[in-house]
């Protein structure tokens, strides 16, 4: 929550320096109002004099990775058994909940038309806006 102390506290390991591979991220607080780090918080690690940024969160998420707890769920339930399915319902109810929030991933970010170059371009309709690709 900004004042180190409080709780959750999530760490943003997405944003690499320019010299970075996938292997080599720098772990940070999602939730940056420069009370740690330098200047400019951990920003400084990335913008080198880049102007002047402001306090933010940065948050994301991974719904490829998502995708494969459902999928890992379904098959643990299918594969074990009436009995065991029923000892899994619970985690069963909260992957079709997770699977609600995935279908997300399938459409463009700001659900324009695909296609759309413009941030002026109306929102699109039903599926006009889905890439059909998990993004």
């Amino acid at each position: 929550h900004g004042d180190g102390t409080s709780s959750p506290v999530y760490f943003n390991t997405y944003q690499r320096g320019p010299h970075e591979s996938l292997f080599k991220t720098i772990p940070q607080p999602s939730w940056e109002e420069f009370k740690f780090g330098g200047k400019f918080g951990y920003l400084d690690l990335f913008l080198k004099g880049d102007g002047d940024p402001a306090p933010q969160w940065r948050y994301t998420d991974a719904p490829d990775a998502d995708a494969r707890a459902i999928q890992a769920t379904y098959w643990a339930a299918k594969w074990a058994g009436p009995e065991g399915a029923k000892k899994l319902e619970g985690v069963r109810a909260k992957a079709a909940k997770m699977g609600d929030f995935v279908r997300y991933s399938l459409f463009d970010k700001y659900f324009k038309e695909i296609g759309c170059a413009s941030t002026s371009c109306t929102p699109g309709k039903d599926y006009s806006s889905a890439t059909y690709l998990i993004g």
